[in-house]
């Protein structure tokens, strides 16, 4: 229980780790369970090809936490964007399509590199 009191991470981090059936992994945390001891990670990259887009279950002390890569270049958005469509999210979508646009407005104004 002592590793849950100092549990830092949230919904929606992007983390990398091993699922309890020891798959390597690389997702965003889709809920914690404070009480079970367990986060649901959807899956992003594994080793396991079959667990790719699928919600695993893992352990706090299986995880880490990702460096953040702001989505403000083109690629990384277009990344992030198959992502949300494998996902079936279709707000992130929404979200991550107008900033593309917004993005590719402020590059032909060259106002971004």
């Amino acid at each position: 229980m002592t590793a849950l009191l100092h549990f830092n991470m949230q919904d929606g981090d992007w983390v990398r780790g091993k699922t309890n059936k020891d798959e390597l992994f690389q997702g965003y945390i889709e809920s914690i369970n404070l009480k079970k001891g367990t986060v649901k990670i959807r899956v992003t990259q594994s080793d396991n090809q079959k667990i790719i887009g699928e919600i695993s279950d893992s352990t706090p002390d299986r995880i880490r936490l990702l460096e953040e890569m702001p989505p403000d270049r083109e690629g990384h958005l277009l990344n992030f964007i198959d992502l949300a469509l494998s996902t079936k999210d279709k707000k992130w979508f929404m979200e991550l399509t107008d900033t593309l646009k917004q993005t590719r407005v402020m590059k032909k104004d060259g106002l971004a590199s």
